[in-house]
């Protein structure tokens, strides 16, 4: 029975890296089956066939043996498209970009507050522009017998005061 469920699995990458009869005990197949030589072949050259099987003996859980394999898998995967730095460069880069990518959220918030203070004053000077022109605009709505040229010569009235008020004290202090 060991032949015929060993036969009918296929060797795994390992044993077929070995070359040897793939048993049914193998601690290697579940995690690289026949189709997964490739990521067997580059876990190879950074480690040892005992040295990964230690590896997995080293953990209980078999999901935690699975993740272990997928990051040994994929630590060989960089090391092999950048056999000097490995992962050192992967993470460099990754620092990079969250470095650009953090300038360019700095110049987005400046920017961002920037166009906030400039809508603020622009409804300041909306608003005081409103209460400017609302002092003639209430007249209008007013009940009163007081009509809006009345309101208008009222102001004018109290402004030609102030006009002169001011050309007396000016004469008063040349005196």
């Amino acid at each position: 029975m060991n032949i015929d469920a060993a036969g009918a699995r296929g060797k795994c990458a390992a044993c077929r890296y070995q070359r040897k009869r793939c048993e049914e005990n193998c601690p290697l197949a579940p995690f690289f089956p026949s189709n997964k030589v490739e990521d067997f072949n580059k876990v190879i050259r950074l480690y040892k066939v005992s040295t990964i099987i230690n590896m997995l003996n080293s953990v209980a859980d078999n999901e935690k043996k699975a993740k272990m394999v997928e990051t040994l898998i994929l630590e060989a995967k960089i090391r092999y498209e950048n056999p000097v730095y490995g992962c050192i460069a992967v993470e460099e880069k990754l620092r990079l970009e969250i470095e650009e990518t953090m300038k360019e959220l700095d110049l987005v918030q400046k920017a961002n507050a920037y166009f906030k203070e400039l809508r603020k004053t622009s409804l300041y000077y909306k608003k005081n522009k409103e209460t400017s022109t609302s002092g003639t605009q209430s007249f209008k709505g007013h009940k009163s017998d007081s009509t809006l040229e009345e309101a208008t010569s009222i102001t004018e009235h109290h402004a030609i005061q102030d006009v002169e008020t001011r050309i007396d004290l000016n004469d008063n202090d040349g005196t």
